[in-house]
């Protein structure tokens, strides 16, 4: 073991130094055998020679470990020998293959209990298969199709043979705590970790769909057919998987089967119904659309792909792994954006003048009934007169209210119950003098009499890892508007706030002033650097003021003391603007 130690060092040293006389020798002695003459002044001579000494490296890795009695772990020069030259099949395997269930039963070790961390895996084998192209995806534009094999078993080092889901867990333990590596040091990033957790809950549904798929199955009996099924499943679910708390005991497969028999009856319905009402064109289009359950997008796809490649390529990166097996099976960006080509477009839109006024038509802008800490009366209005986002808008408390030479501001901070998505969220925004004319002001005025912690005292947070006050806020947003027929998916409470940033960009607001605005990082270090607190309110105010809305619509007003609203003026009952 001594020689073979001093061996490696001295080859280490070789690649250190360039000196590629050690493979000299056996370079010749394998070319001789070949019939092939080498020329070492070639350029090509010291990619060879390295690569001869990687593999004498490798080689006396090998022998070291059979010396110690460990045969199970191949190395990647010797796995291409293996995949070049399979073994044969053997009577023995033909009868395992030929019992239905038992293709991936593997021989162990009649002590290795179900929790034993270590015990002789399976060797490497390939897929049977793997001539036999899978459909994936068919259009009029592109087929994709899915191979499986011929591939190797992703081995675990040292003797072990990890579980899936040990390896996710221990992945997702260091991210969470903002786990980095380089080299003999090692890295906790705060920062990393805080981001890493506010996406904690979406990362963690892949973990749910990964419990279904494979339970708790050691990465030797995992096969290329096991990450199809997984892909398969991905292609089939629901885009409303997991949010029905009645229905979160079903696995994903079952979920899946029980939509499809739902939407098999939908159709038969539908057709009911075309036949006997005779329609057709776009109302028959429309009807058996609405028949058919909404499936996950392509980028959730991607994203499921994406937190399960990254635990894999982890433990490979930290030596726990000998490689990623699912790697070959994780779709590429040219292929998302192919999937996403049959689909009709999602991307937010613009809140219109038009789109906002209907919506302030609606019952709960002009109801007597409409209470003053109805949030969502006040939320939509901050947020497409002030750029803000939900949470920052529904965590506002009443000390979050300020004035500074006569300039009324909402304070966005971090603060007991508060959070910001980032330090440049944290601002000084002037209120809009619309929002003063609806009452805000005198609702600011009543929940700090009546000793409210929070504005929106009623709005409750989600039950989520987050306790975010945005999930519950959008079911109510979107019942509301569904329920007054003013609903569209690609217009929801972001897209105010993306309408606003707009307009600051189309009436030439200066970039930094709007960056600050809107809570993004301001790159503009003479900002950063010498302008630490921000912007004077006045300035701030002129450019928040330099959009004004038709709010004649709105009959339901909190202000006790009414203002004169802002131009255009409006008439006091059918709200058509009149001349200036």
């Amino acid at each position: 073991l001594a020689v073979e130690a001093a061996a490696r060092a001295s080859l280490r040293d070789a690649i250190f130094l360039c000196n590629r006389e050690p493979a000299l020798i056996p370079i010749q002695d394998t070319a001789a055998r070949l019939g092939i003459d080498i020329d070492p002044s070639e350029d090509d001579f010291a990619i060879l020679a390295d690569k001869m000494i990687r593999l004498m490296i490798e080689i006396s890795d090998e022998k070291e470990r059979r010396a110690r009695g460990l045969y199970h772990e191949t190395q990647p020069y010797l796995s291409l020998a293996l995949q070049a030259a399979p073994p044969a099949r053997t009577p023995q395997a033909d009868a395992l293959r030929s019992t239905p269930g038992q293709a991936s039963q593997i021989p162990r070790d009649p002590s290795d209990g179900a929790d034993k961390s270590v015990h002789q895996p399976a060797a490497p084998t390939t897929e049977e298969s793997g001539s036999v192209e899978v459909p994936f995806h068919a259009s009029d534009r592109m087929k994709i199709s899915v191979t499986p094999g011929p591939s190797f078993t992703a081995l675990g080092r040292n003797g072990r043979d990890p579980r899936l889901l040990d390896l996710w867990d221990t992945w997702f333990d260091e991210r969470s705590r903002g786990v980095t590596v380089s080299g003999a040091y090692t890295f906790e990033d705060e920062g990393k970790a805080q981001r890493f957790k506010a996406e904690s809950d979406t990362i963690n549904s892949t973990r749910k769909l990964l419990v279904d798929a494979f339970g708790d199955k050691r990465m030797s009996e995992i096969r290329d057919r096991d990450w199809i099924r997984f892909n398969n499943m991905l292609r089939a679910l629901p885009n409303n998987h997991g949010r029905s708390s009645n229905l979160r005991h079903l696995t994903c497969f079952e979920f899946t089967t029980r939509q499809e028999d739902q939407e098999k009856r939908n159709l038969r319905a539908a057709h009911q119904r075309i036949k006997k009402d005779r329609l057709g064109g776009d109302e028959k289009e429309k009807l058996l659309r609405e028949a058919k359950f909404a499936r996950i997008s392509p980028r959730t796809f991607q994203r499921h792909q994406k937190y399960l490649a990254a635990p894999l390529d982890h433990a490979v990166e930290r030596g726990r792994l000998s490689h990623n097996p699912f790697k070959p099976f994780v779709l590429g960006e040219a292929a998302i954006n192919e999937l996403r080509k049959g689909l009709s477009d999602t991307s937010r839109q613009l809140w219109t003048s038009t789109d906002f006024a209907d919506l302030l038509s609606t019952t709960k802008w002009n109801s007597d009934k409409t209470q003053i800490e109805d949030e969502v009366y006040w939320t939509p209005l901050i947020a497409r007169l002030h750029g803000l986002r939900s949470e920052e808008i529904l965590q506002l408390k009443p000390r979050n209210i300020g004035c500074d030479d006569a300039i009324h501001y909402f304070e966005i901070e971090r603060g007991t119950g508060q959070s910001t998505k980032s330090n440049n969220a944290k601002r000084v925004v002037p209120i809009h003098s619309q929002l003063i004319e609806l009452g805000f002001l005198d609702f600011v005025a009543r929940q700090r009499a009546l000793g409210k912690q929070r504005l929106f005292a009623k709005a409750a947070r989600s039950k989520s890892k987050k306790l975010s006050f945005t999930a519950n806020f959008t079911k109510k947003f979107n019942y509301y508007r569904t329920s007054r027929e003013v609903y569209d998916k690609r217009r929801d409470l972001h897209a105010m706030r993306t309408s606003f940033n707009s307009k600051l960009v189309a009436r030439a607001v200066p970039d930094t002033a709007r960056r600050y605005l809107m809570g993004h990082k301001n790159e503009d270090v003479g900002i950063t650097n010498y302008l630490p607190e921000g912007f004077p309110l006045a300035t701030l105010r002129d450019y928040v003021e330099q959009e004004q809305f038709d709010l004649g619509m709105v009959t339901r007003r909190f202000a006790i003391k009414p203002t004169a609203p802002k131009r255009p003026r409006l008439a006091s009952r059918d709200g058509i603007a009149l001349s200036a």
